[in-house]
């Protein structure tokens, strides 16, 4: 595979444990007991690098969000609906 491909096929292990490709740690600092973060997308599972500020700035808003009475379900789902309003404005049915 070549050091800065887009695309990586990991393997997983007995434990379930994965390796990262090299030229990924290499390129996001990630040593040993660096943290990842996984995030479900419909049925895929995208692996980020573990960011403190973002994950802070993440956590602030849901909170506001559930003092607002509302959580990030309802976010997805009418960022859907608004989404779907686009494009029908933008390329029609």
């Amino acid at each position: 595979m070549a050091e800065n491909a887009p695309v990586a096929v990991l393997n997983v292990g007995q434990n379930g444990q994965i390796t990262v490709p090299a030229g990924f740690r290499k390129e996001h600092a990630l040593g040993r007991g660096g943290k990842l973060v996984a995030v479900r997308m419909g049925d895929a599972l995208v692996i980020a690098p573990h960011d403190p500020v973002l994950e802070s700035i993440c956590m602030r808003m849901e909170e506001a969000m559930r003092g607002a009475g509302s959580d990030v379900a309802k976010l997805k789902a009418q960022a859907r609906i608004e989404r779907a309003a686009m494009v029908r404005k933008r390329y029609g049915r």
